[in-house]
């Protein structure tokens, strides 16, 4: 097929990779149009995934993820689902079809043999090959041009300026790798390689000063431990820095490149570490009062690499603080005092000028926007006003721009923000479910983690089981499904997911079938729903302005009714057996206890004094159990008043919501044996507990086990098939 062709509103023109609608143009890499391109050319017939991988990447040896990602982007600018197809319609196991409407202005139907436009058989435009290739240093910085001003509420990505604002090239360009202006038209010009692509998940790329070497993290070929590597570009074979039984993450390089920082977290304790880039002894630094589990804490070195900048608490009723470290004395010095009740400041990353820090701040873990201050401390400037999730940033090379990675407008995708304020817009590569962005020196190279991953909820016969027994899968998704619960009459579930582009609360029947959407938050983050006792309404979180509330709403749908207000956050709802009141685990008292307040409304009152965060009532309404946050273990304490009781030590920090009530026990979350198993104890002898099952992956963080009220089924939610790998961009002259 040649010439241009319409999908409905859309002008398609494959020649020069562009699409447009209105005022907007969207930029598409080669191979992506041409995978539009062959499927156009056979509208509303199945191509399958052999034809399309043979024509699109003829002569080279790619998996089925790189067709997945592209099918993806293509989705992502015609605002298409996966579930609810409107342009392209997934064929499981075998392949796509267009189904939108088409027409062509200059249209001949290829056949196989016919090469895609703009390419030549066996002579792909831009190259996909592993290894990959060596990158030079010397490549010239490649230029995006992007638009004024995003719709933050579409999933719109690789957004360009229109014809009207090319012309006005370089006058217009709003972010690039380097401070030098060119010809606009260079934004196309870059190659799209892979770094890594072993078996398990690798990321956190870093770039060494010099841009030759990159530090990653990788979990090994079995998904074991995390631990750091250190790969030249160009080499298949990665270095391993780290070799501890525990998880090794946030790799900075020290400006001199001699040196590799990190974070070692384990179930004793979180520290600093550094280790000799080209492998040696550790230096441990200092430890950590913050035992929080999280991927994305971040070390960075000052620009005379004598101290480590990195984020960690006075106590766990502080709030995450950036600190910098010594490395001579070992003085600690304080640099930031984020506001009393939040979670605070995390993922410090040092401007290539060495005069500014960026980082993230937020009320709550899910809520996070951008901040910058100068590097020997001072008042930070808030760049972004989102209050969605951040999961890695970097600085370009001129030290005058941000760019991170955020859920701001679905699913996670690169963006950037000027470091003196502006608009935020999103890069015109990475697309859906890019992470942790990392920029060289000179500014010629970029390199992002891309995830991809399928998330199960299984279900668990607790009448037949035997402890290596698989459970049954009832649901699965692309998108991750997670915190599953029983309806009070067993016949459906309630569960959150991503499914729809952002975190929505969803309900199917008990096996599975026929899910629907039921909040639509505008993209808020919103989960952890629970049923009220008699089945006719259902609790959860969502954070449309910001903070975390809870809120109310009829599984039958409509509009919800916020339960709570204020500036604490409120999360994870549950209700008592009469269902006259909801628990909630919240900071209105400067530190997460666990609240009550009437269902109906009205004045909330303090359950706990030393701490909470997921908190369930007992049947019989006489105890109320509870988790704390980033602590391992579950207590209670009787709802009528009394002393606080540590009841189990599990479940560990990071899986909170790994515990479910019956009227006879507690069925929970033991992951002292990776990747943990189902146990389960009676609360006649809660000293004593009995194998349920053993889990064959590790379950989804923070999310949950629900048990039917007849006692015969258990659901959780785990990750059936997780890896992410490191993509590079090159710029081309």
């Amino acid at each position: 097929m040649q010439g241009d062709f319409s999908i409905g509103e859309w002008h398609v023109q494959p020649q020069i990779n562009l699409i447009h609608k209105g005022q907007f143009t969207f930029h598409l890499e080669p191979k992506v149009m041409q995978v539009l391109v062959l499927l156009a050319s056979n509208p509303g017939e199945l191509v399958s995934k052999e034809r399309l991988l043979q024509t699109v990447w003829s002569g080279v040896f790619v998996g089925d993820d790189v067709l997945t990602r592209a099918i993806s982007e293509i989705r992502r600018v015609f605002s298409d689902s996966a579930r609810a197809p409107r342009i392209i319609q997934t064929i499981p196991k075998t392949g796509y079809r267009l189904i939108a409407p088409i027409q062509f202005e200059v249209a001949t139907v290829e056949t196989a043999q016919e090469p895609i436009p703009g390419e030549h058989v066996g002579a792909p435009e831009i190259e996909v090959i592993a290894p990959p290739p060596v990158l030079s240093s010397s490549s010239s910085p490649i230029e995006f041009s992007l638009p004024q001003a995003a719709h933050r509420k579409r999933r719109l990505g690789w957004l360009v300026a229109g014809a009207g604002v090319l012309a006005c090239a370089a006058a217009l360009t709003i972010w690039h790798f380097w401070p030098s202006a060119s010809d606009n038209n260079r934004f196309a010009h870059y190659r799209t390689v892979p770094f890594t692509s072993y078996p398990g998940s690798e990321g956190q790329a870093a770039f060494s000063p010099d841009g030759n070497q990159i530090a990653f993290v990788w979990n090994g070929e079995n998904g074991g431990n995390k631990r750091i590597y250190v790969k030249i570009l160009g080499t298949a074979t990665p270095l391993r820095l780290t070799s501890d039984g525990a998880d090794d993450v946030d790799p900075a390089w020290s400006p001199d490149g001699r040196f590799v920082a990190f974070i070692r977290r384990s179930s004793q304790q979180n520290a600093l570490y550094i280790v000799p880039a080209i492998g040696g002894p550790e230096r441990r630094v200092h430890i950590l009062s913050d035992p929080t589990s999280w991927d994305y804490a971040g070390v960075t070195w000052s620009a005379d690499g004598k101290r480590l900048i990195y984020p960690d608490r006075i106590s766990q009723q502080e709030p995450s603080t950036l600190f910098s470290i010594a490395l001579d004395t070992l003085e600690v010095q304080r640099l930031t005092a984020p506001p009393a009740s939040w979670d605070g400041d995390w993922t410090p990353v040092l401007s290539p000028d060495g005069r500014k820090i960026a980082f993230v701040r937020g009320p709550e873990s899910a809520v996070r926007d951008l901040y910058v201050m100068n590097a020997a401390g001072g008042e930070p400037k808030r760049l972004t006003n989102d209050g969605r999730l951040i999961v890695g940033l970097a600085w370009t090379a001129d030290s005058h721009n941000v760019v991170f990675s955020s859920n701001r407008n679905g699913s996670f995708s690169l963006w950037q923000v000027p470091a003196a304020g502006g608009g935020v817009t999103p890069l015109p590569v990475g697309g859906d479910n890019a992470y942790s962005p990392a920029i060289s020196r000179r500014g010629n190279l970029l390199a992002y983690t891309h995830g991809t991953g399928k998330w199960d909820i299984v279900r668990l016969d607790l009448k037949t089981f035997r402890a290596k027994d698989e459970a049954g899968q009832i649901l699965s998704s692309n998108e991750q499904d997670s915190a599953p619960q029983y309806s009070p009459d067993g016949a459906r579930i309630a569960f959150q997911s991503w499914r729809s582009g952002t975190q929505e609360i969803w309900i199917c029947n008990a096996d599975g079938s026929d899910p629907v959407q039921l909040t639509s938050s505008g993209g808020a983050l919103t989960g952890s729903p629970r049923w009220s006792p008699d089945g006719k309404e259902i609790a959860f979180d969502s954070r449309p302005e910001g903070r975390p509330h809870i809120y109310i709403v009829s599984p039958d749908g409509g509009t919800s009714r916020a339960l709570t207000s204020g500036q604490s956050n409120d999360i994870v709802p549950s209700w008592s057996p009469d269902g006259k009141w909801i628990y909630f685990g919240s900071t209105r008292s400067g530190s997460w206890q666990i609240w009550a307040q009437p269902a109906d409304g009205g004045t909330p009152h303090q359950v706990t004094s030393q701490g909470g965060m997921i908190a369930l009532p007992s049947p019989d309404g006489k105890w109320l159990y509870y988790t704390k946050n980033a602590q391992a273990g579950l207590w209670r304490v009787p709802i009528a008043g009394g002393a606080e009781q540590q009841v189990l030590h599990s479940p560990a920090n990071g899986f909170q919501g790994y515990w479910a009530l019956t009227r006879d026990g507690i069925f929970y979350l033991d992951t002292t044996n990776r990747p943990g198993e189902i146990r389960f104890t009676s609360f006649s002898a809660l000293d004593r507990s009995v194998l349920v099952h053993k889990l064959v992956a590790m379950p989804t963080p923070l999310a949950g086990l629900s048990a039917s009220p007849d006692g015969r089924w258990l659901v959780y939610a785990t990750t059936a098939e997780a890896s992410s790998n490191i993509t590079l961009i090159e710029s081309q002259p």
